[in-house]
């Protein structure tokens, strides 16, 4: 019997992170970003909105939900209407409407709201509530060391492009515009002499790893899982029945295919918030800017609490700098309330290669 549901969570400055546990392995993360608030809609958030533009030719229309940078999808049916309840009602440009929010933005698209009320005038769009767990994440305190350091460890994982197998073996996991692409590789895996039997083994336990990294990155959309190549059909319907199961827990909607004589099995998870990748990395795969700022800002207060009264100096890169500099979040006293008025951070020198993700942060 698995052990209960633990929670790790850390509020550090300019974020708070959470890992859902279990067995002592991170089985879902979630982020709060302070640079988030009135810029970007999260699933399960209400908001008061008025329709900007119906446009028919996508099937939707667009409102404006009070975000700097976003503004809600939402589907009309084939008739024009929108679903509110029972009912097929239309909307006009200009009304007032209370939505939620059933799929946060990704791979570039505005998120996707719902309907649950219209004729609301006279108030400016806005958000009116958040999820209870959203509300949880928001309220949560700063952890100590030891688990700030097991939360980076699990956020460090989950953005890695291999993750292992357990017994041996790793799956290298590849999300595209179009989908996500794991491969299973035996690696240095262990085995008898009997390829098939090796086979089914290692498939076994790839299913089991995928579904939990599938969730672990809260991937969505179609998932290609490419297996090891078996031949006996009681096999092959062994590894079915193992992905069902290692499925049947994920708070997420999945639907699974068959598995192909090329041993590809592909499904479809619901993507209701961004994936990890998204939220922490750049299109070209590196640490975004505000990430590596982020983790500059722990950094320096991990020296601080470490090295009491002693001056902490840390060097970054000049467009890590500039991001803090922009004043997008309010960082500065935070961190001051936390170690007190003994920091500094500076830039790299212009004309020196300073990597992005390289943070020289140390007591003086």
């Amino acid at each position: 019997m698995s052990e209960p549901l633990e929670t790790w969570i850390d509020a550090a400055i300019g974020e708070t992170r959470e890992a859902l546990v279990r067995d002592g392995k991170p089985i879902a993360l979630r982020i709060a970003r302070w640079s988030d608030e009135g810029r970007r809609a999260r699933w399960g958030e209400t908001y008061c909105a008025r329709v900007r533009e119906i446009d028919r030719r996508r099937r939707g229309a667009y409102l404006d939900l009070g975000l700097s940078e976003e503004q809600g999808f939402l589907p009309l049916g084939d008739d024009g209407r929108v679903r509110l309840g029972k009912q097929r009602v239309a909307l006009t440009e200009g009304a007032g409407a209370v939505v939620a929010v059933t799929r946060e933005a990704a791979r570039g698209k505005n998120p996707v709201i719902e309907l649950r009320e219209i004729g609301v005038d006279g108030q400016a769009p806005g958000r009116l509530a958040r999820p209870e767990c959203d509300e949880e994440l928001v309220l949560g305190r700063a952890a100590d060391p030891q688990a700030r350091a097991k939360l980076d460890a699990a956020f460090e994982d989950a953005l890695g492009l291999s993750a292992p197998i357990s017994g041996g073996g790793v799956l290298q996991i590849e999300p595209t515009a179009a989908l996500v692409a794991i491969d299973v590789d035996a690696g240095g895996r262990p085995g008898s002499g009997d390829a098939e039997r090796f086979a089914l083994d290692l498939n076994i336990a790839a299913a089991q790893a995928a579904a939990r990294q599938i969730r672990l990155r809260n991937l969505g959309g179609i998932i290609a899982i490419d297996f090891v190549s078996m031949r006996a059909k009681s096999h092959m319907k062994q590894l079915e029945d193992t992905v069902r199961i290692a499925f049947a827990d994920d708070p997420w909607s999945v639907q699974l295919g068959v598995l192909s004589r090329f041993g590809v099995l592909e499904l479809s998870r619901a993507q209701l918030r961004r994936p990890l990748h998204e939220q922490l990395r750049d299109p070209d795969g590196r640490m975004s800017v505000e990430s590596v700022a982020l983790m500059a800002l722990r950094a320096i207060e991990r020296e601080g609490r470490a090295q009491g009264g002693r001056q902490i100096a840390c060097m970054v890169a000049r467009d890590v700098k500039a991001w803090l500099d922009s004043g997008l979040i309010d960082w500065r006293l935070e961190l001051s309330n936390r170690i007190g008025m003994r920091w500094t951070l500076d830039a790299a020198a212009a004309g020196v290669f300073w990597p992005r993700d390289k943070i020289d942060a140390r007591a003086l």
